[in-house]
């Protein structure tokens, strides 16, 4: 059974993601290997994803770069509710009160999250106005667990009210998605004396939106696609500037400058049980005084606002080290306490042009989400082919994966 649970909480996400995806995941294997953290280090190719300013920044042999395919998927799960999803089912299924009972108490509040998103992207830098036409797809979905103690009155046994306020339980699965495709421009400037880069990056984004709810030993992924909502389409920018000396840079980018707050559909649950069934399930045909069934409505809104974003970044031939601050903490779900703004850190050595290890540290300074490490490794063969991989891990149960394959011209 838990091994169903995990492949739907995944098709979950793969159906929204099928026609959808994003907000702010990045979908970048050399990045995401090193925390995030591509404010000031990500390169000409991929730096459209974080920063546009670093487009105009490249070397002598860079003619065109292909960035074909980026995929990356993240897992939060801090709360057991796949486990405890899965013992929940199992002792209703089993009728086992004591199981039920235990259960039930550790569903109550779990949450869980996935992040995905796929991107490619042409890259054309030159002295005159480098560009990046790039289309992006992400997605972000989270699950919660909804569970309710009710009165039923007199029972013959009254352990028997953990199994009835399982029909009760329900189990809600929000999302919201954004395709975009744009261009970005950027150019290099000599001002006072100081080497920067400025970027910009007008783009169109259409988002999707579904939102399902159902009992928590009934959730049938199946009827997830009857449960979408196409929103507007919007013209949306990034910014960004670089500013560098040697082998130091320092970044400021702003993406999403324009708001935007996408309500989800709303849906509509009935739970509980009747008298009738109740009065089955207890072996009294006349029993009265249950709860009754209720009908419960849920709708969710995401704020998608402005994300600024500060970035270092000391960058060697052999070696990078670099680090991204959140300037602002963003709110996402308004009902939802997922407010996040992150504190990422990075890491790279080069092996002779031809392989690459990196690793990273993110934090959360909004303190929703626990401290995660990330590692990966790249291969660069001629460095002209590159392939990127990426893990994340933290012990709040976090797992992610990202990859990508780039050819540079």
């Amino acid at each position: 059974m838990k091994q169903w649970i995990k492949i739907g909480l995944l098709s979950c996400a793969t159906v929204a993601s099928s026609s959808t995806l994003a907000t702010n995941f990045s979908v970048d294997g050399r990045i995401d290997a090193m925390g995030g953290a591509g404010t000031a280090s990500a390169d000409y190719l991929t730096g459209v994803f974080y920063n546009p300013a670093l487009i105009a920044i490249y070397s002598r042999k860079d003619d065109a770069g292909l960035l074909l395919p980026s995929f990356g998927l993240q897992v939060v799960d801090k709360d057991d509710m796949i486990d405890d999803l899965d013992k929940l089912i199992n002792a209703y299924d089993k009728m086992d009160v004591p199981g039920a009972t235990k259960a039930l108490s550790d569903l109550s509040g779990d949450t869980a999250q996935i992040q995905m998103g796929t991107a490619i992207a042409v890259a054309i830098p030159n002295r005159y106005l480098s560009m990046n036409f790039y289309a992006k797809a992400s997605l972000e979905s989270v699950a919660i667990a909804d569970v309710e103690s009710q009165s039923y009155g007199t029972l013959p046994d009254p352990a028997l009210a953990n199994l009835l306020d399982i029909s009760y339980a329900t189990v809600d699965a929000a999302a919201i998605g954004i395709t975009e495709i744009g261009v970005a421009f950027a150019g290099y400037t000599n001002f006072l004396g100081q080497n920067l880069t400025i970027g910009i990056t007008p783009k169109i984004q259409q988002s999707y939106t579904f939102n399902y709810s159902a009992s928590a030993v009934d959730f049938k992924f199946k009827d997830i696609k009857d449960n979408y909502e196409t929103g507007e389409t919007n013209l949306n920018f990034d910014v960004g500037t670089v500013w560098f000396n040697g082998p130091w840079r320092f970044a400021l980018a702003g993406k999403n400058l324009i708001s935007q707050e996408i309500k989800t559909k709303e849906s509509s649950i009935t739970v509980g049980l009747s008298d009738a069934e109740i009065g089955k399930l207890i072996g009294n045909s006349g029993y009265t005084g249950g709860p009754g069934k209720q009908t419960r409505m849920t709708q969710y809104t995401y704020n998608m606002e402005p994300i600024y974003t500060a970035g270092i970044a000391f960058m060697t031939n052999y070696f990078i080290l670099t680090a991204d601050v959140d300037l602002n903490e963003q709110e996402r779900f308004i009902e939802l306490n997922d407010n996040m703004q992150m504190l990422r850190i990075g890491a790279e050595f080069d092996l002779l042009y031809q392989m690459q290890l990196r690793g990273g540290y993110k934090t959360d300074l909004a303190g929703t989400y626990d401290d995660a490490f990330t590692a990966g490794i790249g291969f660069s063969p001629l460095n002209m082919f590159h392939l990127d991989l990426a893990a994340i891990y933290s012990v709040d149960s976090t797992y992610g994966v990202s990859v990508n394959m780039a050819y540079e011209y």
